[in-house]
């Protein structure tokens, strides 16, 4: 599985449909990433930022990311979605010892 951290930039009509129907959206985005075989395992709001953060899970390949931005971004309430993978630290002390064992030379010059 990987794991993403996105940004969605709301808009107003975003904004304007979450006022007039308060919700948990945690609670009713989660099963989409359920039927893709993910999770979904924070959902913020960002104050003053008009974003939402999102941290999910999803099976490891792009097309599955790149329809879930096309499903929200074509839902006219998001601006823009940014995604970046992320690994756990656990994950990074990995590849941090898998960095140990190898060996790299910078290109030469001046």
């Amino acid at each position: 599985m990987a794991r993403y951290l996105s940004t969605i930039g709301v808009t107003a009509e975003g904004f304007k449909g979450l006022i007039e129907n308060p919700q948990n959206r945690k609670e009713v985005v989660g099963p989409m990433f359920a039927a893709i075989g993910g999770t979904l395992e924070h959902y913020w709001l960002g104050v003053g930022e008009n974003k939402f953060y999102v941290v999910f899970t999803t099976p490891d390949d792009d097309i599955t990311l790149e329809a879930l931005s096309m499903v929200v971004y074509s839902s006219g309430i998001a601006d823009s979605f940014q995604s970046s993978r992320i690994l756990t630290a656990e994950e990074g002390m990995q590849a941090a010892q898998k960095a140990a064992e190898l060996t790299y030379r910078p290109p030469a010059g001046g």
